[in-house]
């Protein structure tokens, strides 16, 4: 028996990976204009909306701490990135940090393995400033996992550090540096405990990291934890 996928299958992954946001804009503009010859593929697409939709419910958008707003937007310079293309307007909000992250990191997760039962288990996904899904995040009283979604390396003579923020901090705590090699990071509970509202973000640092303890770079990654119960 062959393990090549069915087209049927293959119709299936390219519809999910189109509604969860995951397609590069050249893809995803191929998609909406096969949908417009293929009912097949354009049902596919609906069943997926109507699969994710109730994620959306798993956290409601948080506002982000003062100040984060001006950090995002000096992380961004002169280099600014051109407008995303539109998003499907119930999983896709922008920045809120809220359920749309967290429905597709939830629904990533159930792609990738069978859903085991993890005490107070959190969620989320950090996006790019482009709104692309980077890293899978999933926090637990055993500490913090994350997992990249599409790997993106710092440049050869920068480093990426991982930072939390807590809920009512006004300075992120150091996680450590992101392996330069490496697809997933671990970080143990005794380091910090994660909560429902913890900021996460990634920023581009020297070299052995941030020499103030306190971001200096650009932010390149960022996303709020959530909890994952009733899914």
């Amino acid at each position: 028996m062959s393990d090549r996928p069915t087209p049927e299958e293959e119709r299936s992954a390219l519809a999910g990976e189109y509604v969860l946001g995951t397609l590069d804009a050249r893809r995803a503009r191929a998609v909406e204009r096969a949908m417009a010859d293929d009912p097949a593929l354009a049902a596919e697409v609906a069943a997926w909306e109507a699969r994710l939709a109730p994620l959306q419910r798993v956290a409601p958008p948080e506002a982000p701490p003062p100040g984060l707003w001006d950090r995002i937007n000096d992380s961004l310079g002169e280099a600014r990135p051109a407008p995303p293309r539109p998003r499907r307007d119930w999983l896709w909000k922008g920045w809120s940090f809220g359920a749309s992250a967290v429905a597709a990191g939830l629904a990533l997760l159930l792609l990738m393995r069978p859903p085991a039962p993890v005490p107070e288990r959190l969620m989320t996904v950090l996006l790019t400033s482009r709104e692309q899904p980077a890293w899978l995040v999933e926090a637990g009283p055993q500490g913090i996992r994350l997992a990249a979604l599409n790997r993106q390396p710092a440049p050869e003579d920068r480093a990426l550090q991982l930072w939390a923020l807590p809920p009512g901090a006004t300075v992120p705590v150091s996680l450590g540096l992101i392996p330069r090699d490496g697809g997933s990071v671990a970080v143990s509970a005794t380091t910090i405990r994660p909560e429902p509202g913890m900021l996460i973000e990634i920023t581009l640092e020297p070299p052995g990291g941030s020499p103030t303890g306190r971001p200096t770079g650009p932010i390149q990654f960022i996303g709020r934890l959530a909890p994952a119960r009733g899914v």
